[in-house]
């Protein structure tokens, strides 16, 4: 298990945009960037407190806002046309993850 951290990478259509971080290394652990909405599927489905997710979100944010300028991942717009049936593959993790 990787300790994660959220970080907010752009809006798009009038939505945030997220990818986890590898707390440890800063390396980005997601293939593409993700919604809120996966966030929170992903999260819930592990165990994580709505509150707990919503106070990391909106770090997220806050940081997204103070750090706007500095280097950021590219959103992918081909993710866009993915299902969400799938969360593992589309956070680009693997089962035993």
């Amino acid at each position: 298990m990787v300790d994660v951290a959220i970080k907010k990478v752009s809006e798009r259509d009038g939505k945030d945009r997220f990818v986890l971080i590898n707390a440890t290394t800063r390396e980005v652990v997601t293939v593409h960037d993700i919604s809120e909405t996966t966030l929170r599927r992903y999260f819930a489905d592990r165990g994580t407190s709505d509150a707990m997710l919503t106070d990391c979100l909106n770090k997220a944010r806050k940081n997204y806002g103070e750090n706007a300028r500095k280097a950021s991942v590219p959103a992918n717009d081909a993710q866009e046309t993915m299902g969400d049936d799938d969360l593992l593959f589309e956070l680009g993790l693997g089962e035993d993850d």
